[in-house]
């Protein structure tokens, strides 16, 4: 007699005909393709993205940096102006009376050669002068060499930021720190503010008209 197990078969379910040619659908994961991490909203514009960037970066310049570029630049205009076109012409002037002394040397004309010699010490005396001179450059005010945006903020200007940030809570938290800090506010900073509240009312009326 046969002793071994017997399993039961497992029950296969009959396959219809008809679905044969027509596969099941299974349900497939949603694509990641159209999921954004960063989404932007529909008022933001590619302006207002930059002047958020730049209101971002801003950095405060203190007093004695704004000096020293100020005495930079006005160093470097007194020295492009000391050396002007009369300053030039005094210089040929006294290459010319080098020559007349050689000449009345050369041929032993003394009238020729005091000549030279009295054209040649007035020509180097006021080169000299001309040269070591302080030029106007130099005696201007130190606030001329300010750039506009170095410039500091009128009561006009901290009345109109101070505005902005009322109306704008963004803008509010990026210019709090402003008031905190030992750096005056200068028009380059207000300029920033402003450009940033145009561009972001810029794109909410985009917005609103899409």
């Amino acid at each position: 007699m046969d002793r071994r197990p017997i399993f039961p078969l497992s029950s296969v379910p009959p396959v219809d005909p008809s679905a044969a040619g027509n596969p099941v659908a299974t349900p497939r994961t949603p694509s990641l393709r159209g999921f954004s991490l960063y989404a932007i909203p529909p008022s933001e514009t590619a302006a207002s993205l930059g002047a958020r960037r730049a209101l971002m970066s801003r950095k405060s310049v203190s007093v004695e940096e704004v000096g020293t570029r100020a005495r930079e630049r006005r160093r470097a205009a007194s020295k492009i102006e000391r050396f002007d076109r009369l300053a030039r012409l005094l210089l040929m002037l006294l290459v010319i009376a080098g020559v007349v002394a050689w000449l009345g040397s050369a041929r032993d004309s003394v009238p020729v050669l005091l000549t030279g010699y009295v054209l040649l010490g007035l020509s180097a005396a006021a080169l000299i002068a001309r040269v070591t001179r302080t030029p106007e450059a130099a005696r201007l005010p130190l606030e001329r060499y300010y750039l506009p945006d170095e410039q500091l903020a009128s009561a006009e200007d901290i009345t109109l930021l101070r505005r902005l940030a009322q109306e704008d809570s963004e803008l509010d938290a990026a210019t709090a720190a402003w008031w905190r800090s030992t750096a005056p506010i200068r028009k380059g900073d207000v300029r920033l503010a402003l450009e940033f509240s145009h561009a972001k009312r810029a794109g909410s009326g985009l917005a609103q008209k899409r």
